[in-house]
């Protein structure tokens, strides 16, 4: 009876070891580099680094579909891990679409945001920082998926209302309604990713695990966050300059705040319509470290999306957006 049990061990070892070893990858198709800007003001499309050395790609599952979409192994999300520096909001995501086929009725996908407060495996083990809670989703039928956009095929997924985030979090897709079409998101090359994990992806029994462990590929995927920096307050010096606005929208009588670290020779705030035209400008002059505000009349200005930018010299021009109802 002992030996009989002790059989049925190593065959069950043997079978979730095969089942493992199937998911394999099939063809692999190189792809061309995206063409969006990847400036960091003031609202900014973040793209995981390995997207800023590596190749992009679009790998086959073996047995059909995707690794990073729907496949037959049943795969049921892909998500991929940011971290955060300085507290912001996600607006949306570009989600990098390599390839989709639609059979009969389109289904649905969706754009999800995750806080990494999950449970699931990696290379190293067990991690409590998986995709967990979903704090955000987009659905979409797959026949408004667009694959044709100048952003070589980035679909652009807008939340109706933005996420804040302090933390690391996930953006990824959930292909659960998808069903019988298919679906296949970009990545970049094994081995881009120097063995960060930051891919995950969800299996048909609900668990996660890093796309590392799971195939195994080490490459990020190929989704860029959409996030305004300037809904946060801004409480330390960006090259010795710290600025806000007050209130953001603004109406009536607007003040932009800005307190200098070090003494500036001339100081310059313009305020920017979204084609760039200069609509205002305030020259303040030198200035001594300390607290300084300009103020203006915000009811002058059409309803719309600005933005305003300060150039205290020593490398400190930068640029936030705000909003005027």
């Amino acid at each position: 009876m002992k030996g009989t049990k002790t059989i049925l061990l190593i065959a069950l070892m043997l079978s979730v070891s095969f089942l493992m070893a199937q998911k394999q990858v099939g063809n692999v198709t190189p792809m061309n580099p995206i063409n969006f800007s990847n400036a960091k003001t003031p609202t900014d499309t973040l793209m995981p680094t390995s997207f800023s050395t590596g190749s992009p790609a679009l790998y086959g599952a073996q047995g059909g579909g995707y690794v990073v979409g729907t496949n037959g192994y049943g795969d049921l999300a892909k998500a991929q891990l940011f971290y955060v520096d300085e507290p912001y909001s996600i607006e949306g995501c570009l989600v990098w679409v390599g390839a989709k086929e639609i059979v009969g009725t389109p289904n649905t996908t969706k754009f999800v945001v995750y806080a990494a407060n999950g449970t699931g495996t990696a290379e190293s083990g067990t991690v409590n920082t998986a995709p967990g809670t979903e704090l955000a989703s987009v659905t979409v039928s797959m026949s408004d998926l667009d694959t044709s956009l100048s952003l070589a095929g980035a679909h652009v997924f807008t939340l109706t209302t933005p996420v804040p985030v302090t933390e690391m979090y996930y953006v990824g897709m959930d292909f659960t309604n998808t069903y019988d079409d298919t679906l296949g998101i970009v990545s970049t090359t094994d081995g881009d990713a120097l063995g960060t994990e930051l891919a995950w992806e969800k299996w048909n029994d609900g668990t996660w695990y890093s796309i590392l462990y799971a195939w195994p590929l080490d490459f990020d995927l190929g989704f860029f966050p959409i996030v305004d920096m300037s809904q946060s307050i801004q409480t330390s010096p960006i090259n010795g300059v710290i600025c806000n606005m007050y209130p953001n929208p603004a109406y009536g009588v607007t003040i932009i705040e800005y307190q200098l670290t070090q003494s500036s020779s001339n100081v310059e705030i313009n305020i920017l319509d979204v084609t760039g035209k200069l609509v205002k400008s305030f020259n303040e002059g030198a200035k001594e470290p300390g607290k300084y505000n300009v103020t203006f009349n915000a009811s002058e200005l059409q309803p719309g999306n600005y933005f305003y930018t300060i150039n205290a010299g020593n490398g400190s021009k930068f640029a936030k957006k705000f909003q005027v109802k």
